[in-house]
């Protein structure tokens, strides 16, 4: 009886696991956000702490390439992916992430970022990739009337003028969906999606680097480190550890299981930030958050491939080797 028990445990153990590593995503891509709101309320400049956290990212998923299918060799298709994609899904999101938390509450922030699979949606069918399907755009309008309720009422935001930061989010949320759209069409051939993180990690920091020097606008590294330092550390480990997270959830339990962490974030970043900051919001972004997770079930692929991408993460196409 008891290898049985065993074995009927073990069994239970491998069903749940892979709905605690979504919830682990879930919060700790929530958390970066308050996280990343305090790194830049309290002194770091976005372009500064957009560098500090794809370094601190970079690094570990480097590492944990390193471990699995090995440093990703630089050719032109790599080269060349890490920059487009690091770009358009790392550099800029990140800068916008710090820039919107330092003028948004953390909990508008998320549902602004959590927009993105409605746009990677319409540039699939803008560029012949989707079929329109009636209920998925449905669901493109539906996100997009959470977006209005948030903008256009008066007294949806907590102050007058905040409005052009939540147009700032949307953007960074069509650049992570030209970002997904690029790599499912693009990705070089032979190499693991860790690798592409990788690659798209140093796209980023290339980009990043020059002009944050040239602007001056650097964190320093070697003076004792004060609350933007581990903040914006917290936001890299945190990026890292669920992206690495995600990469494990695609190729064990499917894309599009994957895929539901979407939601999680978008709630976690609420509830973070009423935790953290002890943020209280208006009944338009509630119900901006009822319609925008609404809009994200009914945009959600039906086919084994992933809308995801975040402050610059999400699943690369196809089914290929990990």
């Amino acid at each position: 009886m008891a290898p049985n028990n065993t074995a009927t445990g073990e069994q239970q153990l491998k069903r749940v696991f892979p709905y605690g590593l979504l919830f682990f995503m879930g919060a700790a891509w929530g958390l970066a956000i308050s996280l990343a709101k305090v790194a830049s309320t309290s002194g770091g400049h976005p372009v500064g702490l957009a560098l500090w956290q794809v370094c601190v990212s970079g690094s570990l998923l480097l590492i944990a390439a390193a471990f699995s299918a090995g440093i990703p060799r630089l050719h032109r298709d790599i080269v060349r992916f890490g920059l487009v994609c690091g770009g358009a899904g790392v550099a800029f999101p990140a800068v916008a992430l710090f820039w919107t938390t330092l003028h948004l509450p953390a909990g508008i922030t998320a549902i602004a970022f959590a927009s993105m699979p409605l746009f990677t949606y319409l540039l699939s069918i803008l560029f012949g990739v989707e079929r329109r399907e009636r209920g998925r755009l449905i669901g493109v309008f539906v996100g997009l009337m959470a977006m209005a309720l948030i903008v256009l009422p008066e007294n949806a935001l907590p102050a007058p003028g905040l409005a052009p930061w939540v147009l700032l989010a949307l953007v960074a949320s069509v650049s992570m969906s030209f970002e997904n759209f690029y790599a499912g069409g693009f990705r070089p051939v032979g190499a693991s999606s860790i690798q592409l993180s990788c690659a798209r990690q140093l796209g980023a920091v290339v980009l990043l680097a020059p002009l944050a020097f040239l602007s001056g606008n650097t964190i320093a590294l070697f003076e004792p480190w004060g609350t933007v330092q581990w903040a914006a550390t917290g936001t890299g480990i945190l990026s890292g550890a669920a992206y690495t997270t995600l990469l494990y959830v695609i190729r064990t339990a499917g894309p599009v299981f994957a895929s539901q962490c979407a939601y999680l974030i978008t709630l976690a970043g609420i509830a973070w930030g009423m935790v953290i900051f002890g943020e209280r919001h208006s009944l338009y972004v509630w119900l901006a958050l009822v319609l925008t997770l609404g809009g994200i079930a009914l945009v959600r692929p039906r086919a084994p491939q992933s809308l995801l991408g975040r402050v610059g993460l999400g699943p690369r196409g196809g089914r290929p080797r990990e």
